[in-house]
């Protein structure tokens, strides 16, 4: 891999499950890429393909009856599209780490918590059993979690949601990934928990050169965290700039819409949605998807022609047939 190519690279990715007895397209056309030490945001709505997009990077999909159509995902000089399920445990953990959803959920009730973290040790790196547990107790005091040794023979139920979470990043960095997924690692956690999490990722970050790949639905926390943002709706990339340009000047109406929904200090007037809902797969409308949601749609063309991904400026695209037609509202950065 030269110096100019980016770490991962995803390019056209089309991903397919069956339904009512035909392959339906969930994620289509999907592209964008992740640059060695970039936090890249990948943002959208429930049921946009945010985390089904990351679960085809480490092959997880194919267990839930999916499959990948087309595409290509470039990642260390192979092609992960591609790869059989031995391939993938053997970048599993090793490469590319994930932080998945509902840590509480994630974490096996059965066995402690530095068990579970020293598992991962002694599959990846052979390390014997005092060993992989020597590590597992330093993965976690690098977490910052109190009293470390003691609480590595403690159960996941005796953890609050936000040490959890902790446990899951440091069971994700133990074998020292250049990768890490972060699949809304600050849902159902409060502003203060959500806060340490973020700097503890920062902190790991400027520590290890560790690239980030972090989906939300929270663009307030994506702000915070992301160099470059990808905006998903309906299972494809509406979106994609860096972050500044992304906040302050969106070029598609769904990150407008997004931008207003986010609550403001002092904000005495009822919070803005968007109307309507993400379409399901089977259902999507004709032309462009979010045209029946969007404000700015002109009938007899958003309604049927489909838009792709149109390019507007250096490393900026976005999918909308009115680029440059109409003045969108971002938001000012603090």
């Amino acid at each position: 891999m030269t110096s100019r190519e980016p770490l991962l690279d995803v390019q056209n990715l089309t991903i397919e499950f069956p339904l009512s007895g035909r392959w339906t397209p969930v994620v289509q056309d999907v592209s964008f890429s992740i640059e060695a030490g970039q936090t890249v945001g990948l943002v959208g709505e429930s049921g946009s393909g945010k985390t089904v997009t990351s679960l085809a990077l480490l092959g997880l999909i194919q267990a839930q009856g999916a499959r990948i159509a087309n595409g290509s995902i470039r990642f260390e000089g192979g092609d992960l599209a591609k790869f059989s399920e031995s391939e993938f445990q053997r970048i599993r953990g090793e490469r590319i780490g994930m932080i998945f959803q509902q840590p509480t959920r994630s974490l096996n009730p059965a066995y402690t918590v530095g068990e579970q973290i020293a598992e991962t040790l002694r599959y990846h790196r052979g390390l014997s059993r005092r060993a992989a547990w020597n590590r597992a107790v330093e993965l976690l005091d690098r977490v910052r979690i109190p009293q470390a040794a003691r609480r590595a023979a403690e159960y996941p139920h005796m953890f609050s949601g936000g040490m959890c979470q902790r446990v899951m990043i440091a069971m994700a960095l133990a074998c020292e990934p250049v990768l890490l997924i972060a699949d809304e690692p600050t849902t159902a956690l409060d502003v203060t928990v959500q806060a340490k999490i973020l700097d503890l990722l920062r902190t790991i970050q400027s520590e290890t050169g560790i690239s980030i790949l972090f989906i939300s639905h929270d663009l307030a926390v994506i702000a915070q965290m992301c160099a470059k943002v990808v905006v998903m709706y309906a299972g494809q990339v509406v979106e994609c700039a860096n972050a500044e340009q992304v906040f302050v000047t969106p070029m598609h109406p769904y990150t407008e819409g997004l931008l207003s929904a986010i609550p403001r200090p002092g904000q005495s007037s009822e919070l803005v949605a968007i109307p309507g809902n993400v379409p399901p797969p089977g259902t999507m409308p004709t032309g462009c998807r979010f045209h029946p949601r969007c404000d700015y749609h002109i009938a007899g063309r958003c309604d049927s022609i489909a838009p792709g991904p149109r390019l507007a400026g250096a490393e900026r695209s976005a999918r909308c047939l009115r680029i440059g037609e109409v003045n969108l509202k971002g938001i000012v950065l603090a």
